[in-house]
This record gives C-alpha cells, sequence and structure tokens, in this order.
C-alpha cells in the first residue's frame, strides 16, 4: 500500500484485548513483512499491511477490571504494578484501541462458561456511577477518564465486545464509550458493522449466530453442544481487520 496519503503509516498503535486479539496457536503465522511470524490476528494483519508501531497489551484471558479479591489473578489491565497496567500505555502512542470484556464476564458473579482461562476472582458488572476497578463499570470510568487526561495526543478507539456473556457487558461497553464521548465499534453488529462471531445482539436470529460461529470459528465441531473451540479462525481475523482499520481511520 502506497503511504504517501496513509493517516496510519508509521504510526504507534496500542492494542488492549484478550485472546480475540491475542489469537490462538491455531491462528497461522503472518507470511511475509514487518510482522512476519506473528499470528494472523487483526492487530498485526493491520500494523503489517500499514507499516504502524504496534504495541500490544493484550493476552488470553486478560480483564478491563481487577477482581476485589484477586487471588493469584494479575491478567487484567488495571492490575497494579504490572507491565500491562493502562498506566504504562506509551506517552508517545498515536491510536489506543480497547476491546475487553469477554473475561470479565467469565469472572462474574455466577457466571456460566469460560474459554479455559484463568477465571479466579469475581468481577461484579456494577455501573458507571462506581469509582473502582473492581467492577466492570467501575474500570471503564478509571481506564478512560485517566487516558483523556494523561494521553491526550492519542486517537482512543472502543471495540464493543461481541464474545461476553450476556447483553449487559455490550450494552455498558456503548454506554461508556458515549459517557466519555469517544467513538465505539460494535462487533454484536449495528447499522453500521456486521455481526461477528458470538454477537450477543439480541436483534440477530439464533439461526445466524450460529452460522457465523460455523463459519468463523476456530472448530466449530460440537458448538452446539458448548465442546467447540469458538475463537475467530484465521478467516475472521482477515475479515474483520479491514473493518477495524477503517475504524482506525476514522478516529
Amino acid at each position: 500500500m502506497s503511504t504517501e496519503y496513509n493517516v496510519l503509516s508509521g504510526k504507534k498503535w496500542v492494542v488492549c484485548g484478550d485472546s480475540f486479539t491475542n489469537g490462538l496457536e491455531q491462528n497461522a503465522p503472518i507470511p511475509d513483512g514487518p510482522y512476519r511470524g506473528h499470528r494472523s490476528v487483526y492487530p498485526y494483519l493491520i500494523a503489517n499491511r500499514n507499516d504502524m508501531e504496534l504495541v500490544p497489551f493484550f493476552e488470553g484471558g486478560r480483564t478491563l477490571a481487577y477482581p476485589p479479591e484477586p487471588g493469584a489473578f494479575r491478567n487484567s489491565l488495571t492490575a497494579p504494578d504490572m507491565p500491562w497496567n493502562y498506566r504504562n500505555i506509551p506517552e508517545d502512542a498515536d491510536y489506543i484501541t480497547i476491546y475487553l470484556g469477554i473475561n470479565d464476564s467469565h469472572h462474574a458473579p455466577h457466571a456460566s462458561s469460560g474459554d479455559g482461562e484463568d477465571i479466579t476472582g469475581k468481577i461484579p458488572l456494577g455501573s458507571l456511577e462506581d469509582d473502582t476497578i473492581h467492577s466492570f463499570g467501575g474500570a471503564w470510568n478509571a481506564v478512560l477518564w485517566w487516558l483523556i487526561r494523561n494521553r491526550p495526543r492519542a486517537h482512543i478507539g472502543i471495540i464493543v465486545s461481541n464474545g461476553v456473556e450476556t447483553q449487559a457487558y455490550r450494552d455498558m461497553t456503548i454506554a461508556a464509550a458515549k459517557k466519555y464521548g469517544l467513538a465505539y465499534l460494535d462487533l454484536n453488529g449495528d447499522s453500521h458493522t456486521p455481526a461477528m462471531i458470538r454477537t450477543v445482539n439480541p436483534d440477530v436470529a439464533d439461526f445466524v449466530k450460529e452460522e457465523l460461529k460455523r463459519r468463523w470459528a476456530v472448530d466449530y465441531t460440537g458448538a452446539l453442544t458448548g465442546s467447540s473451540n469458538t475463537h475467530p479462525n484465521d478467516a475472521a481475523h482477515l475479515y474483520e481487520s479491514y473493518i477495524i482499520e477503517e475504524f482506525l481511520r476514522s478516529i
């Protein structure tokens, strides 16, 4: 791609996410380019196409909020004294995206499932009135307000997670983006964005949701019984990478 008029070229992009961002061993390596050998997942695909500097604040199992009684759990964007804590996002970041919520929902009291990650330490949903990093709503307040005040030059975008257990996490993420005046991209599907795998959008028919799993899952086998691996496959990451790339350009 020509870089003469490419707004993304050479920019530093801090990517905050979980396994839907980090990918799995099943995701194939990128065959060539600056990020050759990295997994073919959306951050590296976009950075590879646009010659961006990618800063990975993502890891499988990562949460936004930090459990009030975490035990040994530290895999949170708000975990104190960890290298991946949001306060360690570089001051010269040009773009910051946050795509979290799946594992917060898995840590919720009475959560019904998980993706195989450590889900010790309960994280309540909370509300956007919370002044704490220990609830999902409170963590949005802490992270977004700090970034707005301390990383004022960065373009910040929210990617609404499509792997959460309930619609409440989607709703709160959208509400947080609106509260802080930030652009958001809803991978659950809306009037501007097609639904991706594991959408919780109630407007999408159940048979369509199952077809999206069949199309985009790493391993659809046994999906109806809950035994499959429904993380995004290479085709899903490639498809959504173009959607997320255009989102970056828009913010």
